[in-house]
């Protein structure tokens, strides 16, 4: 059985050291929750979809299933990091990584949409209760939807949808920053 799992696993590890001695380099005076959260952004799973999509053509990956999943393309991704580096090294792993990933033409957009984060110091600072209601999901197990409503003290501030609960909520913070602040 020829699959990239094995080389993911590594990759992922090379890949998480890498972002985080950068982080850590390029970060002196930042505390470690900061520099989590900076690498955490960088290694997220739709980050990694995102530049994998933009750098390997669909024809390159060879797949049993009909349609190629976002996750797929990361986690080719994460592969590619491990093949690297197991053939070239952990310099030529660095360099790519460096290049391809850490300064992604995606981050910036990435690293300014922690919406929840936002809206939470906007609450705390009004002292008022939030909550996030997982309300419904639809469709199957490998493609469902997530539909979260966001409610500021117990009332209904707003209500989106995501491919996971995370992105439904932070999809509901945005709309509901709109409408608070």
């Amino acid at each position: 059985k020829n699959n990239n799992e094995r080389l993911e696993f590594l990759g992922d590890a090379v890949l998480s050291f890498v972002v985080s001695e950068y982080v850590y380099e390029e970060n002196k005076t930042k505390k470690e929750g900061f520099l989590s959260k900076k690498r955490a952004v960088i290694v997220a799973r739709k980050h990694l979809n995102m530049i994998a999509k933009k750098i390997i053509s669909k024809e390159q990956i060879k797949t049993k299933t009909k349609t190629i999943s976002d996750n797929i393309y990361g986690n080719t991704l994460e592969a590619l990091v491990g093949a690297i580096y197991i053939e070239k090294g952990i310099k030529e792993a660095k360099g790519f990584i460096v290049d391809k990933i850490i300064n992604s033409e995606y981050l910036e957009e990435l690293l300014n949409t922690d919406y929840k984060s936002n809206l939470q110091k906007f609450i705390q600072k009004n002292q008022k209760e939030i909550k996030y209601i997982v309300t419904r999901t639809k469709g199957p197990e490998h493609d469902k939807e997530f539909y979260v409503a966001l409610l500021i003290d117990k009332q209904k501030i707003s209500f989106a949808k995501g491919r996971s609960v995370k992105e439904a909520e932070q999809n509901a913070a945005k709309k509901a920053l709109k409408s608070v602040s």
